[in-house]
């Protein structure tokens, strides 16, 4: 049950190119990250209002729309009970998967903050 520890890094001193074109992506991502959670904070309201309106109702109908709001339940697969309870059968279950995470962070080098 151990994670990869060992990472492969891109050294992208020097390769001007290659350095600008993921500056500009970074960019843009950062910025339609941001319109991502602009525009979720100007839905919320909105869907509060509707289930406000909608009260103990399951479906709302109005001229061209059908709002459901239905009740439900989920059934999840509770891993931490089993592998207290029964860990040899967790153990016998349990798989790694490979994954790759993307994530882009700001980094400082040598006290100096780069800014592009």
């Amino acid at each position: 049950m151990n994670g990869v520890t060992d990472y492969e890094v891109m050294d992208l001193a020097g390769r001007e190119e290659d350095l600008d074109r993921l500056c500009d992506l970074n960019g843009r991502i950062d910025k339609y990250k941001k319109e991502v959670k602009r525009l979720e904070k100007l839905k919320e309201p909105i869907e509060k209002s509707i289930k406000e309106q909608l009260e103990n109702s399951d479906i709302g109908i109005t001229v061209g729309y059908q709002v459901d709001y239905k009740r439900g339940t989920t059934h999840r697969f509770n891993d931490k009970k089993l592998k207290e309870e029964r860990p040899e059968i967790f153990e016998r279950y349990y798989e790694e998967k490979p994954l790759r995470r993307f994530t882009v962070k700001r980094i400082e080098t040598a006290g100096e903050e780069f800014d592009f």
